[in-house]
């Protein structure tokens, strides 16, 4: 996966929002997650923002210019740099790690906590890899 320079983003340029939504839905290709929950972890329905996300998908329309919606996906790709990371031989493991039960979410997966916290659920997923990375 091409690697999308994270330092002092900006939601000004357009190239940037295209190369944040082709990542964030290679990202999700390789977590092997569907479309509503794709939107989901964009903080939409997938139902009224299904016209959207697929012209996004299809690279014919970028991100929006949104500040939250920059987060999450930011927060996203550094959630699989961080499982890159912590698992450089194994792909398969750092691209499933996201979809099991852990003991340490009180038997949740990451995914479900980033559906049912939101933008705190991703953020929150991120702080712990970050720390499990650097401790």
């Amino acid at each position: 996966m091409k690697q999308v320079a994270l330092q002092n983003p900006s939601l000004d340029s357009k190239e940037r929002r295209f190369a944040l939504s082709k990542a964030f839905f290679n990202l999700t290709k390789l977590w092997g997650l569907k479309r509503d929950e794709e939107a989901q972890l964009l903080g939409w329905s997938y139902q009224e923002k299904r016209t959207q996300l697929d012209n996004m998908r299809k690279g014919r329309s970028p991100l929006p210019h949104d500040r939250d919606k920059f987060e999450r996906v930011v927060d996203l790709l550094n959630i699989h740099k961080s499982l890159r990371l912590l698992f450089p031989y194994d792909q398969k493991t750092a691209y499933q790690w996201v979809q099991l039960p852990r003991k340490r979410f009180g038997n949740h997966s990451a995914l479900e906590i980033m559906f049912e916290d939101g933008k705190e659920g991703i953020t929150a997923i991120r702080r712990y890899l970050d720390y499990e990375r650097t401790r």
